[in-house]
C-alpha cells in the first residue's frame, strides 16, 4: 500500500522515461462541431458524450489516476470509487458555432467562465485525464485534456478516435444507437513494454545530448524547482511571461512557398512544409536575435528539434502511451543567418521521419538520467538565450474525421500550455495548417514586421 491511499486504489509506478519533468504537461486539444439536430428543434443533450467518455476511460483506466511523487517513485493512482467524479465537466455557452469559430484562435476573446475552465485543466497536472463538453447554440465544443504522461500527440488522437467511435454509435437516434456499442479498441498501452523494445536496441549517439552532457547548467536542485513550477504556471519568475501565438498557413500558401523557393531547375522539389520548417527556424533566431542580441553568442550551436513518431519502430501503430523521439538539426545563429531558406531546408531534409531507434534509445537514456535530463530542459527553459526551436507537426493527422455523431469537426483548436520555442503544429480544415506557437510578445512582434515570413503566412492573434 503507498502513502494514505484508499485500500480500494490501484497504484501503477512508472517506468522511468514517463515519469520524467518532461512529461508532466497537459496536452490539450478542443473540437468545434455544429449540430444540426439542434437547429432542427431536437433536445439532443451532451449524454452520450458522457456515456462514450466512461467506456472509454474504463478500457484505459490508468487515464482516470492521478499523480503522486513519492520520494523514490512516480506513481499514478486509480481510485476505484467514484470513478467519474471531476473528469467530465459540462458547461453551456450563448453562442453559435459561427460566433466562436471566429474567436477560436483569439483566446483573450472566449467567454470568461470557458477560458477558466478549460485553463483549470492544462493547470492540474497531476489530473491525468479529463473532459470538457461545452453546448453551445447550435453545436458543441469538445475538449480532451491528457498528461503528457498518459499519452503524446499521436496518442490523444487515438483516444479522440476512439472516444468518437464509442459516441457515434450513442448518438441520439443513431442507426446503431441500441445495438453491440463497443468498439474493437487497441490494448497497446504498456509503458513498460515500449521502453523495453526500445532498449532492446544499442544507443547511437545523439548530437543535442552530447552537446548538454557534461554543462555546468548551475544547481540542478534549483532547476528541478523551477521546472516543476514552469510546468504548473507556464511561466518562471525570472523570465517573461509567455504567448500562444497562432500563424495560419493555407494550402495555397504551402504550395506557394515551394513556388517561390524552389529553384525552377530543381529535379527532386521540396515540399512546402519542408521548406516553411527553415523558413521559420531562420525568421525566429533572427527575431530573437533583434530583441535580445546582448545575450547572443553568434558561434554557440542552436537547434532545431523536429518531434518523431516511434511506435513504427518498436510498437503498432496505434500504441496509445508516449511514442515521441526527437532529431536534433545543429547550426550556429551566423549559419542559419547566412544561410539561402532552400539551402538550410534541404540541410534539414535528411533529419524528417528520419530518426533510428538507436537515436531513440540516447535520448531515451539521457531523459530517464536525472541530471541529463535536467540539462536538457534547462536549455530549452531556463536559458537567457532563446535560439531553440521545437516542431511537433500534427498535421497529417486526421483530426478532421473525428466523427462524434455531428459530422466532421468546423475546427481543432490547441490549448495547451505554451513551452518557449515550441511550435505544435495541427491540420487547417482547408489541408493547409495552424501553428500554435509559445513564444515571448516582443519576438512576436518582430516576426510580424518580418516581409521575409508574413508575405506567405497570416498571424492570426
Amino acid at each position: 500500500m503507498l502513502g494514505d491511499h484508499a485500500e480500494q486504489d490501484v497504484a501503477f509506478e512508472l517506468c522511468p522515461i514517463e515519469g520524467s519533468q518532461g512529461t508532466f504537461k497537459i496536452l490539450q486539444y478542443s473540437l468545434l462541431y455544429a449540430d444540426n439536430h439542434i437547429l432542427a428543434g431536437s433536445n439532443t443533450d451532451s449524454q452520450w458524450l458522457v456515456q462514450a467518455f466512461d467506456m472509454l476511460t474504463k478500457h484505459y483506466p490508468i487515464t482516470l489516476g492521478h499523480r503522486v511523487q513519492l520520494p523514490d517513485k512516480n506513481i499514478i493512482v486509480v481510485s476505484q470509487d467514484d470513478r467519474m467524479k471531476q473528469r467530465v465537466y459540462q458547461h453551456a455557452e450563448n453562442l453559435s458555432v459561427a460566433e466562436f469559430d471566429e474567436i477560436k484562435y483569439h483566446r483573450n476573446l472566449w467567454p470568461p467562465a470557458l477560458d477558466q475552465l478549460l485553463s483549470e485543466k492544462t493547470a492540474n497536472i497531476d489530473c491525468l485525464t479529463s473532459a470538457v463538453i461545452t453546448r453551445l447554440k447550435n453545436g458543441y465544443l469538445i475538449t480532451l485534456s491528457v498528461s503528457h504522461i498518459v499519452a503524446d500527440a499521436a496518442g490523444v488522437a487515438v483516444l479522440l478516435h476512439q472516444w468518437a467511435s464509442l459516441a457515434k454509435q450513442l448518438f441520439p437516434g443513431g442507426s446503431n444507437s441500441h445495438g453491440n456499442i463497443m468498439p474493437k479498441l487497441p490494448v497497446d498501452f504498456d509503458h513498460s513494454g515500449y521502453w523495453k523494445k526500445l532498449k532492446s536496441y544499442p544507443s547511437n549517439s545523439h548530437p543535442y545530448v552530447d552537446h548538454v552532457q557534461g554543462q555546468d547548467f548551475g544547481n540542478l536542485d534549483d532547476i528541478q524547482t523551477k521546472l516543476a513550477s514552469y510546468y504548473k504556471t507556464g511561466t518562471l519568475e525570472d523570465k517573461e511571461a509567455l504567448s500562444m501565438c497562432v500563424l495560419c498557413v493555407s494550402a495555397a500558401d504551402i504550395a506557394n512557398i515551394a513556388k517561390q523557393f524552389n529553384p525552377a531547375s530543381a529535379t527532386s522539389p521540396l515540399h512546402g512544409v519542408q521548406i516553411l520548417y527553415a523558413l521559420l527556424w531562420q525568421r525566429y533566431v533572427m527575431a530573437a536575435l533583434g530583441v535580445c542580441s546582448t545575450a547572443r553568442n553568434y558561434e554557440a550551436p542552436t537547434f532545431l528539434n523536429l518531434l518523431h513518431n516511434t511506435r513504427s519502430l518498436v510498437s503498432s501503430p496505434d500504441y496509445v502511451g508516449n511514442g515521441v523521439s526527437t532529431a536534433y538539426v545543429s547550426s550556429t545563429i551566423t549559419e542559419i543567418i547566412e544561410t539561402p531558406v532552400i539551402e538550410l531546408a534541404h540541410k534539414i531534409k535528411p533529419f524528417i521521419n528520419s530518426v533510428t531507434p538507436g537515436a531513440a534509445v540516447h535520448m531515451a537514456e539521457a531523459i530517464c538520467d536525472t541530471e541529463s535530463m535536467f540539462a536538457v530542459k534547462a536549455v530549452y527553459i531556463c536559458s537567457t538565450a532563446a535560439s531553440h526551436m521545437t516542431i511537433s507537426n500534427a498535421s497529417r493527422m486526421p483530426f478532421y474525421d473525428i466523427d462524434f455523431g455531428l459530422g466532421k469537426p468546423e475546427a481543432v483548436i490547441w490549448g495547451s500550455r505554451p513551452t518557449e520555442g515550441m511550435s505544435s503544429w495541427l491540420p487547417n480544415k482547408d489541408g493547409g495548417v495552424v501553428i500554435n506557437f509559445g513564444i515571448k510578445d516582443d519576438i512576436y512582434n518582430a516576426l510580424k514586421r518580418d516581409r521575409g515570413l508574413n508575405d506567405f503566412v497570416s498571424f492570426v492573434n
